[in-house]
C-alpha cells in the first residue's frame, strides 16, 4: 500500500508574512510558521506575530479613516 502525500498548500508565515509551501518533506515549517522563521526562537517569533496584527489593525483603522473623509469631502460636509 503506499502513503499519498497531499500536495503542498501555499501558507502565509504569521511571523514574517512571507508565502510558503506547507508541507514539504524534511522542511522544519510548520503551518504557522516558515522554515526562516523556524530558525527564530520563539519569543522572536510570538513579538513578529504581535507586532504584525498590530499593524494589520492600525492599517485597517486609517485605511478606514480615509474612506470616511473621502465621502464627507465629496458630499461637502464638514471636515475635522
Amino acid at each position: 500500500m503506499t502513503q499519498d502525500n497531499p500536495p503542498p498548500q501555499e501558507r502565509l508565515c504569521r511571523a514574517c508574512q512571507r508565502r510558503y509551501a506547507y508541507p514539504v518533506r524534511k522542511s522544519l515549517a510548520t503551518r504557522f510558521h516558515c522554515e526562516a522563521c523556524m530558525a527564530l526562537s520563539p519569543n522572536v517569533r510570538k513579538t513578529f506575530e504581535t507586532f504584525n496584527k498590530r499593524i494589520k489593525a492600525l492599517s485597517a483603522a486609517v485605511d478606514k479613516l480615509e474612506k470616511e473623509l473621502t465621502t464627507r469631502r465629496k458630499t461637502g460636509g464638514a471636515v475635522t
